[in-house]
């Protein structure tokens, strides 16, 4: 959990410092983004870094480095949720946003 949540709040600096990472997470400007991308290149080309993380966490299973009771393909959901929890926090009810990034956090 700590490893989750130094992802999280590095990404969420990240995000708040960085003028193009600032626009990258503005849901409507990302959509925009992803829906051209997509146009130009086709559906499979947007996830070309899914293949090359998932081995690596499949490697890391193997060398123990990782849990290996947890399918890698699941990490890698986990990894994309704590990457897109801060973009989706309208979706969150928002009473219970601050907490949510508490326990991730923790």
């Amino acid at each position: 959990m700590v490893v989750v949540g130094q992802m999280l709040k590095q990404n969420v600096e990240g995000s708040k410092a960085n003028p193009i990472l600032r626009e990258w997470y503005n849901k409507s400007v990302f959509e925009k983004l992803e829906q051209v991308y997509r146009e130009e290149n086709g559906v499979d080309t947007v996830d070309f870094l899914y293949d090359s993380f998932l081995e690596i966490i499949t490697l890391w299973q193997k060398q123990g480095k990782m849990r290996k009771d947890i399918d890698s393909k699941m990490i890698m959901m986990i990894f994309a949720a704590i990457i897109n929890v801060n973009t989706h926090k309208e979706e969150i009810v928002f009473e219970y946003f601050p907490e949510l990034l508490h326990h991730f956090y923790a």
